[in-house]
């Protein structure tokens, strides 16, 4: 059932993800537009789209890539990991995948907790110069990145605990 979430969720994602790289690419052909073509009007307003769709893109790409455990991961340690012959995977594959784990949950409880409290206390206060739009809903991105960090987390260690680690990739 989780899967089946995660898989809508993250489908969801990469449909935003496409339409804030649309957005950012518009926004700054805009404003590039605005200085150097002398009947395009130079606007502010991309600047602002500019700098909220980079940083939503930003966390919601780190959110993709731990889905597919390209993120949070050191691929220093891959010369030392092997399997059996008997396809089970070593004692260090288990210690490295655990390891991974724990730093990744660590990452998103500092995330979730202390970015809901940089949301509340500075972003609910602050607003756009140019726009007006409160920067709460920028802010708002670093919670929403570790609460979704989290959902696929659980996710990957379902698939590789229950399944059987190495088989979930990673």
């Amino acid at each position: 059932m989780i899967h089946k979430i995660c898989n809508a969720y993250a489908k969801f994602l990469n449909w935003v993800l496409l339409a804030l790289g649309l957005s950012l690419l518009i926004a700054v052909a805009l404003q590039v537009a605005g200085r150097y073509v002398f009947f395009v009007p130079l606007w502010l307003w991309p600047l602002e789209v500019t700098n909220f769709s980079l940083i939503w893109m930003i966390f919601i790409g780190s959110i993709v890539a731990l889905r597919e455990k390209e993120h949070f991961t050191v691929d220093i340690f891959s010369i030392f990991l092997s399997k059996k012959k008997d396809g089970e995977a070593s004692f260090l594959n288990y210690f490295l995948l655990v390891l991974y784990y724990i730093v990744g949950f660590v990452i998103t409880a500092v995330f979730t907790y202390y970015g809901y409290f940089y949301f509340r206390d500075w972003g609910m206060i602050q607003a756009s110069d140019i726009t007006g739009v409160n920067l709460g809903w920028l802010y708002v991105s670093v919670p929403f990145a570790g609460v979704s960090w989290f959902l696929f987390l659980i996710e990957s260690f379902i698939k590789d605990f229950k399944i059987g680690a190495g088989k979930g990739g990673g």
